[in-house]
């Protein structure tokens, strides 16, 4: 489990207009980050610089609290750097064996090549890493990575047959398409690791059967959503008089009180109002609105709010 990786030749010698940071002076902190260099170095001989401010020209490539490495007596022209990330851990000790962390620790180094989300898995594992480079591990019995929801497969692509399921064959006839078939996945597996870090980072055991089900009900509520027509909008329609919706509704109402950004922009603002006909929300905040499956008042026979497209430009326009 690591608390730091090395990205090797990430940050210019000369440095970068505007990227700002302190030297390391703290002896813990040293030894902390001597530790975590892939091969051993005498403290003498390196120093640290920790990353302080980051301009928007530099944040996607650089992290505020990046570590830059400088070794004595070389004259390199890009530097080495140690990125703090997290990880979350969940064994649920039934018949799941010992984690195999170097299996997991390969989809975080997969996240850093790639920029993006990524998923490596055996027939009792799964390992979910975000570009940041925070890895979420779920190590259970046999064949629980299969099985934990629908459409995993369609992401783990372990052999020709996942690849011919999200393939579409122009001869067959589809209740949904193939190539939504990942989409919906990756949506879920973002959940888990949202799921897995919000009750880490080592989650309690005896959450399994809680933790099947939210994933599930994530998954079902997902392939709902529709595919946007014109930009990337969609209307937001509330659920609020359904009889097994009002509490999560009422949620919303306390928590919006409470806190208006503790909960996504667009169920605060409808929280604020007594009557809305639809909001206009992002395709790229849907996500963050299926956090909520999370919470204890979404129905298991009703979601909250569903959604439909925009059919003209006009319609687009206003909320």
């Amino acid at each position: 489990m690591n608390d730091f990786v090395c990205l090797a030749r990430r940050f210019p010698a000369a440095g970068i207009e505007g990227v700002l940071g302190v030297p390391v002076s703290s002896d813990e902190e040293i030894n902390q980050y001597l530790e975590a260099l892939p091969v051993p170095v005498d403290d003498a001989k390196v120093k640290f610089v920790r990353l302080t401010a980051i301009p928007e020209k530099s944040k996607s490539h650089l992290r505020q609290n990046d570590v830059v490495v400088k070794y004595d007596g070389l004259s390199e022209r890009f530097l080495d750097i140690l990125r703090p990330v997290k990880t979350a851990h969940y064994n649920t000790g039934y018949q799941s064996g010992e984690t195999d962390w170097e299996l997991a620790e390969q989809a975080r180094q997969r996240a850093f090549e790639t920029g993006d989300w990524a998923v490596t898995n055996n027939s009792r594992q799964i390992a979910v890493c975000d570009p940041e480079g925070n890895l979420a591990v779920v190590c259970a019995s046999k064949g629980t990575a299969r099985t934990l929801f629908k459409y995993a497969y369609a992401v783990y692509l372990d052999n020709d047959r996942d690849k011919e399921r999200i393939t579409k064959n122009p001869y067959k006839q589809y209740s949904s398409l193939p190539s939504d078939k990942p989409r919906w996945a990756w949506a879920t597996f973002k959940f888990m690791h949202f799921w897995l870090f919000k009750h880490g980072p080592v989650v309690g055991k005896g959450r399994w059967h809680e933790f099947k089900k939210k994933l599930r009900k994530h998954h079902s509520a997902i392939q709902r959503v529709p595919k946007p027509e014109i930009g990337p909008y969609l209307r937001l329609h509330t659920r609020r008089t359904h009889s097994r919706t009002q509490e999560f509704w009422k949620r919303c109402r306390i928590e919006y009180l409470n806190d208006p950004e503790s909960i996504p922009a667009s169920l605060a603002f409808v929280a604020s109002k007594n009557e809305v006909r639809w909001v206009r929300v992002l395709v790229s905040d849907i996500e963050e609105l299926f956090q909520c499956v999370d919470w204890d008042e979404w129905s298991d026979f009703a979601d909250p709010f569903h959604f439909s497209t925009f059919k003209n430009k006009e319609m687009s326009k206003w909320n």
